[in-house]
C-alpha cells in the first residue's frame, strides 16, 4: 500500500475503526497494509500501548505522547517528517523521444535517502531455486509492503536458479544479510530481526553474514534464497 506520512508527537482526530494493544511498528504496519486505513496513532503509558486505526482522519494536534501516520497529508497541520518528493519538471518539448527511465530494480541508485527520512537505502534480492515450495511473488509483495525501521529496503528483481547448479540452493530456505566494508552492520542485522516474523511464517531462517567486497556498490543487501527443502 506504500509508506505512510509520519507525524511524530501528533494525535489524530477522526473515525476509529480498530483499537489494539500492539507495538508502534506493528501498528504502523497494520495501517500500511490495509487499504481502508487512512491513518493511525500510537501512544504508550505505564507500559500499556494503544494503537488506533482510522477509517477517516479529520485533523491532528500536537501531543508529545503520541506518534501518528496518515495515507494523505493532514490539511492545515505542519508537514510530516517525510514530506512527498517534489514533482519532476516536464520533459522538454524539444526532446519528445527521450528514453524511458532505466530499470533500477535490484540495483543501487544515485540517491541516498528520501527527504525527511534518514534511513539509508538497501536492497532485497529474492533468489528462487527450482522446486522451492514458496510463492516468491507473494514474498516480494510482503517485503515491499513492510515498513522497516532500520533501512528503507526495496525488493529487487526475482532471480531463478537451477538447484543442481547453484550450491546456495542446498539446505533450508534462508535470508542472508550483507553490508559493505564501510557501512553500519547493525542496520542490516536490525532489518533482518524485524523481518523474522514474516520469514519464519514461510520457514525461512535469517542471519547476518559478514561484509561485501569493497568493490561492491551496495552499502546494504539482503539476499533471500528460497531453497528446495
Amino acid at each position: 500500500m506504500g509508506e505512510l506520512f509520519s507525524y511524530p508527537e501528533s494525535e489524530l482526530s477522526g473515525k476509529v475503526s480498530v483499537q489494539a494493544r500492539v507495538p508502534l511498528e506493528q501498528c504502523r504496519s497494520l495501517c500500511s497494509s490495509r487499504s481502508g486505513c487512512l491513518g493511525f496513532d500510537f501512544s504508550s503509558s505505564n507500559g500499556a500501548s494503544v494503537c488506533k486505526l482510522f477509517e477517516k482522519v479529520d485533523s491532528a494536534h500536537n501531543s508529545p505522547e503520541h506518534t501518528a501516520g496518515t495515507r494523505t497529508l493532514v490539511a492545515g497541520y505542519p508537514p510530516p517528517s517525510n514530506p512527498p518528493l517534489q514533482p519532476l519538471p516536464p520533459l522538454s518539448q524539444t526532446n519528445p523521444s527521450a528514453p524511458e527511465a532505466s530499470d533500477v530494480s535490484g540495483r543501487k541508485v544515485s540517491y541516498r535517502g528520501i527527504p525527511g527520512d534518514r534511513r539509508p537505502i538497501g536492497w532485497v534480492y529474492i533468489n528462487v531455486c527450482s522446486g522451492a515450495p514458496v510463492n516468491a511473488s507473494a514474498l516480494r509483495k510482503s517485503v515491499n509492503d513492510f515498513v522497516f525501521e532500520a533501512l528503507r529496503l526495496i525488493p529487487g528483481r526475482i532471480e531463478r536458479f537451477d538447484r543442481n547448479k547453484a550450491p546456495q540452493c542446498s539446505g533450508a530456505p534462508k535470508a542472508i544479510g550483507y553490508v559493505s566494508a564501510n557501512a553500519e552492520k547493525w542496520r542490516v542485522v536490525a532489518a533482518l530481526k524485524e523481518m523474522e516474523p514474516l520469514l519464519r511464517s514461510l520457514g525461512i531462517g535469517a542471519r547476518a553474514d559478514g561484509t561485501l567486497s569493497t568493490r561492491d556498490v551496495d552499502d546494504y543487501r539482503i539476499e533471500i534464497w528460497l531453497s528446495h527443502l
